[in-house]
């Protein structure tokens, strides 16, 4: 009766960890939809490579901007704050990740502050992510201090 108990709770607990969704793969050519504010040329990548684990998420972005190099970002699904520095703004970043309760949403909240001032905020962005038939859709929301609000769905292609 106890084996069987055993067996029975490992089957749920690797039902949960197998639901969760996993964003992985090359995705490119976002068909854009604005929802308010401005719409900014490189509000989204033009290309994102995403490699995902159980407990991590690795992230390629090409920005879509002239002469614009990929960069790579590693984010703890946990929540946990990643710090970088911006080599062109010079700028720290702040970023979290976080899956939702049922494992099919990422949220990635950054941070943005002054070079000159890395204690104040410039603006925030939140991207939710979602996967739904075979495309990948992030709504992006920045909240700027000095400049207009802007909200922007993206949906990418495989």
């Amino acid at each position: 009766m106890k084996s069987g108990i055993i067996i029975l709770i490992a089957f749920i607990i690797s039902g949960k960890v197998s639901s969760q969704t996993n964003f992985s793969g090359s995705w490119s050519d976002p068909q854009l939809e604005m929802i308010s504010g401005i719409q900014y040329a490189n509000a989204v990548p033009s290309q994102i490579t995403v490699v995902q684990t159980k407990d991590s998420i690795k992230m390629t972005r090409l920005e879509n901007e002239e002469n614009a190099t990929p960069y790579t970002m590693t984010l703890a699904l946990s929540g946990k704050t990643v710090t970088y520095y911006a080599t062109n703004s010079r700028r720290t970043i702040n970023c979290t990740a976080t899956l939702s309760n049922t494992g099919n949403t990422l949220t990635i909240n950054t941070t943005f502050s002054f070079a000159d001032k890395p204690a104040e905020v410039e603006y925030n962005n939140t991207e939710v992510w979602e996967l739904s038939a075979g495309t990948l859709i992030i709504t992006k929301v920045s909240d700027a201090k000095l400049t207009d609000d802007w909200t922007i769905k993206a949906i990418y292609s495989r």
